[in-house]
């Protein structure tokens, strides 16, 4: 399913979480698919806007490519899941110009993917039956957390991927039982294996599918340590990992 899951990566923020005016940030460190060279960095920021939550997240890498995300959350108050309202994530190339344009609005069901090829527009466009529990880009790690955070293990939502056009898939994301060690980050920490539910097509899709996980402590409240995806469909595969903590090892 390409780099759409959990293909931002971190977030301080939480479910239920005392709100407060102060923007939230999260730096990572973005490795190469083998984990052996820093290829950029990325920079999150969530900020409360009254009922709203909004998620920006800015990618740089060193080959001069950059990526921008935004995403609207409905957050109301008590214990209660925040609900996706839009999305949108921007690629550039190393020569500044678009290449890639993801976006979806939850209110209208209108989801777009564009993709720019010497100066033309490849434009993919669908109207969408979107369930409640739909979430896209880094919102996804926020329900994650927060579902953890609940003692829940075994996670279920919806995500927007654009593979390569719009579409909207059943997700189902499994804790490992026991504590692992990961090279990037010190500490005993759990991983989460994320994947398509497609039922009986799971099994024949699974070799084909880019491996994507996700790293939580535990220790700290499930705190989200990085993880490994694609970053967009047929992307390249990237290791991400939270820098904002002395623990961390890129």
């Amino acid at each position: 399913m390409g780099g759409a899951l959990l293909s931002k990566t971190a977030l301080p923020s939480e479910t239920g979480r005392t709100r407060t005016a102060q923007p939230e940030t999260a730096e990572l460190a973005l490795l190469s698919s083998d984990g052996h060279h820093r290829i950029g960095t990325t920079h999150f920021t969530v900020t409360d806007q009254d009922t709203k939550e909004e998620i920006s997240g800015e990618s740089r890498y060193l080959s001069g490519e950059h990526d921008s995300e935004v995403v609207l959350l409905d957050q109301p108050g008590g214990q209660s899941s925040p609900s996706l309202e839009t999305y949108e994530h921007r690629f550039f190339s190393a020569t500044g110009s678009l290449y890639l344009l993801d976006t979806l609005n939850v209110n209208t069901g209108v989801a777009s993917c564009a993709k720019y090829v010497g100066g033309e527009r490849q434009l993919r466009t669908s109207h969408l039956a979107i369930p409640a529990d739909t979430y896209a880009g880094a919102s996804e790690v926020l329900i994650v957390s927060g579902d953890l955070r609940r003692g829940i293990r075994e996670i279920t939502f919806h995500a927007f991927a654009c593979v390569p056009g719009p579409r909207i898939f059943a997700v189902k994301a499994s804790l490992s039982g026991q504590p692992e060690r990961w090279p990037f980050y010190k500490g005993d920490l759990l991983r989460l294996a994320i994947h398509p539910d497609l039922g009986a097509l799971s099994l024949i899709v699974a070799p084909f599918i880019p491996k994507t996980d996700a790293w939580f402590d535990p220790s700290e409240n499930w705190t989200y340590v990085g993880g490994e995806f694609d970053r967009f469909f047929r992307g390249p595969h990237v290791v991400a990992v939270r820098v904002d903590d002395h623990r961390a090892n890129p």
